[in-house]
């Protein structure tokens, strides 16, 4: 007799049913992998170097180099003017020179100069090249001498140094024309007059050896 094969497969159903769901299990199901293990870095800080305080240097003392001793300079001798007037006194020949650029207008000699000559006390009579800075005509008193002067021409400031007539009494006589080197470091002359006349404030008057 023969089954229809509907009724044969019949009872295979249930393992059909499980031959297939374990073939769809297996095809859809993929090897577990296991996961991957986490890699833990574990960082230790490093501590960072202490920053450590430098000693500070003793300021050494800097030796300032000793400067090269310089010699002093020569004294540069004043120049004897060449234009113009002026007026020459030589202490060695107690001589007065009234000038106009190199021309002598007037010799007044001789003349009374000082004891001294450059010694640089207040008695002496300095050399060099001054400028008349002062005029006064009256008769004025002389202390050093109790006498009076007349027709004063100042040049030499720091000494009081100057033109003036030989010493006077108080009435104008002359007290004592001697000539040489008998004054405090003025120029003493009976030509005084004729000096003041001739002298201009600022005008140059260079004193000679």
């Amino acid at each position: 007799m023969h089954l229809p094969l509907r009724a044969l497969l019949r009872p295979l159903a249930p393992l059909t049913l499980l031959l297939v769901a374990t073939i769809a299990a297996g095809c859809t199901s993929t090897t577990a992998k296991p996961a991957p293990t986490a890699e833990v870095v574990v960082r230790t800080s490093t501590p960072e170097p202490t920053a450590t305080a430098t000693p500070s240097r003793t300021p050494t003392a800097t030796r300032t180099p000793t400067p090269a001793a310089v010699p002093p300079r020569a004294a540069v001798p004043p120049k004897v003017p060449e234009t113009g007037r002026w007026i020459e006194v030589n202490v060695t020949s107690y001589v007065v020179r009234l000038m106009d650029g190199k021309q002598v207008l007037k010799e007044i000699g001789p003349v009374a100069v000082g004891k001294q000559v450059d010694t640089g006390t207040y008695e002496s009579t300095q050399t060099g090249l001054f400028n008349v800075y002062v005029k006064t005509a009256p008769r004025t008193f002389d202390a050093p001498y109790n006498t009076y002067i007349q027709w004063w021409v100042g040049f030499d400031p720091a000494k009081d140094n100057g033109f003036h007539s030989f010493l006077l009494d108080k009435d104008g006589k002359v007290v004592d024309a001697g000539t040489g080197r008998i004054s405090n470091g003025c120029i003493r002359t009976g030509a005084a007059e004729e000096i003041f006349n001739f002298a201009e404030i600022g005008m140059p008057v260079f004193v000679r050896a």
